[in-house]
Parts: C-alpha cells; structure tokens; sequence
C-alpha cells in the first residue's frame, strides 16, 4: 500500500463508471452514513447510477439525514455487478456483511477506510489511518472532483464529523476537523439542528435501558464496566442500536482511563465496545479478540460466552495495554 492515498485512481475510477455501489460497515454509524451518501450524491451529480445498501438499517437519529432513505437494506434484488464499488471503513470486506460480496463483484473495487489494520483488500486502497474521521477523505475527493459543497453534502459531511469525535470532544478532534466544520456551518448546516437530531430524540426505551446499564457499573483499577444482558434488551423491547454509544457514560467518570461496555447478543456471542481518554492502543486489544478500530476507540466480539468470562478475558489485556502506556 503506498504512503500516499490514492486519490487522483479514486477520481478515474469514478470518471471511467457509470453504475457505482457503496456500502458501509455492520451498524453502521454517523461517519460511515454521512461519507456514504456524501458521496452518493457526489457521483449521482456526476451522471452515475448509485445504488447504496448495507447490511443493517439506517439508524433512526440519521434518518434525518438526506437520502438516507435511498439507502437499501440487505443485498436481494441488488444487481449482479457494478462498474464501480465502495466499501467504506471496513477494515476487511466482511465489516460490511452480504453487502461486501456485492461490492467484491464489481469491476473496480475501492476499499476506502481510516481504521488501523486495514488489510488493503482493494483494487484501490484509499486508506490512511492518520485521517481523524472518513468523511474527511470524502471532502478530499469532491474537491478532486470539482463538486460544490452542496447545503445536503455538508449535513452529511458536518454528522459525520461530530460523531466521530463526540461532539468535537476527542483527541481527534484536529484543526483540519475544525477548519471543516466551519465550512460546512458557512454552507448552511445548522450545528442545533444535527445536535438534536443525533443525541437529544431518543425514544423513552433508550433511557430506560440505559438506567439498567447504569445499575451495572463497576469502576476497578482505572477500568469502568458496564453491561446489559438479553433479558435486559427483552425487558424493554430495545435493540442493540438502542444501547449505541452507552459507554461514553463510563468514560465520562473522572480517573477512568478506558470504559467497557458489553452486551450480550441474540446469537450467545459478546460485543465489547471500547473507549480510552488517554492514548492506548485499544485497536490491538481488540485486535486480540478478532476486532479493531482506533487507538481511543475500538470493538470486538467474544465468541459464545457470558458477560463474566468476556470481562475476565478482557481485564488482563487492559491492564498489560495500560502499565506499557505508563512505562512510555
């Protein structure tokens, strides 16, 4: 993979199609949604049939975003082949479930990503993990092509931005995020308008399994725990994306340094989401389990098990990433 992105490929690439898919990653979240159909509509305004679709359903705090009605879930009736395809931050084709086959078959594949570990699985490889959110390599390729900053491309880019970097909270939150976000404001986006949409009309059952999480916590040696179990989802006819971003809550408690959130799934598996404040490769831990994702945030699944034994596998590897950070 070359140091330097390959946008000027990215730009051909999409200037020699004429049908192009895009698909994001399983659960899909705020970044990967507004760099879809960012540019979803970068390439429909270039004369392109798009078709979008990915394996979960669009979030309902994002469906107030443009187009993300167009966005189709699963992969029946999709067609055969495209000239063109991205898979957007997925790390390996599979992030994205049955939609990854669609987007291996086409003719010209990009693989365009921002996570560590990506395994450059593209016939273009627009990866670069020093990026602090996908939509930022979107903003790179509509300049490249020449496309203007539509009111709907900035929402989409502006969400994208600000859930990435919780609210322009993180370490990621760059001056390059920054300088952008301004851009996007001057375009028309309406910072208390996204704000609203995104974390403040949730649906009463949010809160009330988010109050069982809450009964769960346990802070022990700079590591915050919480969980919630399938009954707990039963009990309040909730589903997983009603626990999204739960464990910022965690993460919030001052003299934590990394929060764990686990959930128990319908298939017996555990998923375990990952937050730091300090700078500690949770990417490699998860990478330990069969995940990824950044320094500051990752996941990771833990095959037919209970929330015990997940937090009994997952203790030892936290505190070994957190004694070598503080050795540094």
């Amino acid at each position: 993979m070359s140091t330097a992105p390959p946008f000027d490929d990215v730009v051909r690439a999409i200037r020699s199609a004429r049908t192009v898919f895009l698909t994001v990653h399983q659960r899909p979240d705020g970044d990967a949604l507004g760099t879809q159909i960012a540019l979803a509509m970068a390439c429909s305004r270039l004369g392109l049939r798009v078709t979008m679709a990915n394996e979960d359903p669009v979030p309902a705090r994002y469906r107030f975003l443009p187009w993300s009605r167009r966005i189709r879930t699963g992969a029946a009736g999709l067609p055969r082949r495209f000239d063109l395809a991205f898979t957007l931050e997925c790390a390996t084709p599979a992030r994205a479930g049955v939609c990854g086959a669609v987007a291996r078959r086409a003719k010209v594949l990009v693989n365009m990503d921002h996570h560590l570990g990506n395994r450059g699985y593209g016939d273009i490889n627009l990866v670069d993990p020093t990026t602090p959110a996908e939509v930022l390599l979107a903003e790179a390729l509509r300049l490249r092509l020449g496309m203007p900053l539509t009111r709907d491309i900035a929402t989409a880019f502006y969400v994208g931005l600000y859930t990435e970097t919780g609210g322009f909270r993180y370490s990621n939150t760059t001056a390059e995020v920054l300088n952008l976000a301004s851009r996007l404001v001057e375009a028309g986006v309406n910072p208390r308008d996204v704000g609203e949409a995104v974390y403040e009309c949730f649906p009463v059952r949010r809160l009330k399994l988010l109050g069982r999480s809450l009964g769960t916590l346990d802070v022990a040696d700079g590591v915050a725990w919480m969980h919630l179990s399938r009954r707990d989802f039963t009990d309040f006819g909730a589903a997983e994306v009603d626990a999204e971003d739960f464990v910022e809550y965690p993460r919030a408690i001052g003299g934590v340094k990394v929060a764990v959130f686990l959930r128990e799934t319908p298939g017996g598996d555990v998923r375990a989401s990952l937050r730091a404040k300090a700078s500690l490769p949770l990417n490699r831990v998860a990478q330990r389990f069969g995940g990824g994702g950044h320094a500051y945030a990752a996941g990771c699944t833990l095959a037919r098990t209970t929330i015990a034994e997940a937090r009994r596998k997952l203790a030892p590897a936290l505190r070994a990433a957190m004694n070598k950070a503080a050795k540094r």
